[in-house]
């Protein structure tokens, strides 16, 4: 409540442009209650623009799981507040021009022989691990791949479909 009560102070004495990016998580803030709560501090807040977002790549801690953006849409039409608006998501990556579908095989390929971690695929692979991160999101969200954390790290398989 501090983070939000901050916010309102910054709205109160900033009189530049504001704008709030929400990131949500499958089942952890994406529920009615929440999405009320979250639409009672917007109000407050007043922010010119309203951004959702969610997870564009696997993260650090298993079971966490992004939105479709019919999910997110679905967030905007129940808020019904005309600023709001979805920021890129993972699924969208492959319409991007600059997306190589090479580069999700080789990754799915690598993966298929063993396991891998993020530094394992840059050293094998020799791209960045930017650019890694950018494939593995998009191959979860298509339910390609699965992360798990290990003592080592997180490391990431072909899913049994």
């Amino acid at each position: 409540m501090r983070n939000i009560q901050g916010l309102i102070d910054l709205r109160n004495e900033y009189q530049g442009k504001i704008w709030l990016e929400i990131l949500f998580l499958k089942g952890y803030n994406d529920n009615e209650e929440e999405l009320v709560k979250l639409r009672e501090a917007i109000l407050q807040i007043k922010p010119d623009n309203i951004q959702l977002n969610t997870l564009d790549r696997p993260g650090t801690v298993n079971g966490l799981k992004p939105l479709t953006r019919d999910e997110l849409q679905s967030i905007i039409d129940f808020w019904g507040l005309p600023n709001a608006e979805i920021i890129a998501s993972q699924t969208e990556r492959t319409i991007v021009e600059s997306y190589r579908t090479d580069v999700g095989s080789a990754i799915l390929e690598t993966i298929a022989r063993r396991p891998c971690t993020l530094d394992d695929l840059h050293r094998l692979l020799g791209l960045h691990v930017n650019e890694i991160n950018k494939y593995l999101g998009t191959l979860e969200a298509e339910g390609k791949i699965i992360s798990r954390s290990l003592e080592r790290g997180v490391f990431y398989e072909l899913t049994d479909k």
